[in-house]
């Protein structure tokens, strides 16, 4: 029997790992997130159907019992979701919550595999609204080459695709990296600090809310259409 884990996170936080949780199991109902607890914060990896890995950091209102500490477990992000609940009602009194951690699953390959924790070098910082050109041109393109026929043949809009968001966008970082950071919500705030930055093979996009990272080689790329579109 695996080990009981408890997250004990303040509703704000709640609030936001389900949205995040939420978009992630949108795009796959079997996705899964890896968790990471460091003292008293927990890092939450996802692997997107976009050949990136997002990331998103919450402070937690206790560090918990050591025995009862996530350290480093997958879980299944809908079931996950399931164990938050009704987010839309704030708790009384202390505004916090005690999450037992689902059981632990295998995951994807995608987060076995993690990126760098450190040594990374800064390539680029500006506001979040700088990144949207390089997004809604790459959308442009994509429609302007595949066209409104639904009889397209799929194979030939997947190789436009992957084509398309392989190509460097703001910061020098794929623009599946942007993409991925706009439909999570990263780049609301137009007005919010974002940077990139690059190591040893692997590209990131820092926002406020998250980060995404992708590797600047991946073979056999295949970006989900659904996202894309």
């Amino acid at each position: 029997m695996p080990e009981a884990a408890v997250l004990r996170m303040r509703h704000s936080e709640v609030v936001f790992l389900a949205a995040y949780l939420k978009q992630l199991v949108e795009w796959d109902a079997r996705a899964c997130v890896r968790i990471q607890q460091r003292g008293s914060a927990a890092g939450f990896f996802g692997a997107p159907p976009t050949g990136c890995i997002s990331f998103v950091a919450l402070p937690l209102s206790s560090a918990g019992e050591a025995g009862s500490q996530v350290e480093d477990r997958t879980v299944s992000a809908g079931r996950l979701r399931d164990i938050l609940g009704d987010v839309t009602v704030t708790p009384r009194g202390f505004a916090g919550r005690e999450l037992m951690m689902p059981d632990p699953v295998s995951g994807p390959l995608e987060l076995l595999d993690l990126p760098p924790t450190s040594g990374w070098e800064l390539t680029a910082q500006g506001a979040a609204a700088d990144a949207m050109p390089s997004i809604d041109t790459a959308i442009a393109d994509f429609r302007r080459r595949i066209g409104s026929d639904a009889g397209v043949d799929e194979a030939a809009a997947q190789r436009v695709a992957n084509e398309i968001w392989s190509q460097p966008g703001w910061g020098n970082v794929p623009i599946r990296v942007l993409q991925t950071a706009k439909l999570l919500g990263f780049l609301a705030n137009e007005e919010a600090t974002i940077q990139t930055a690059h190591l040893d093979g692997w590209n990131r996009l820092r926002t406020g809310a998250g980060q995404v990272f992708a590797k600047a080689e991946v073979s056999n790329l295949t970006l989900s259409l659904t996202v894309l579109r």
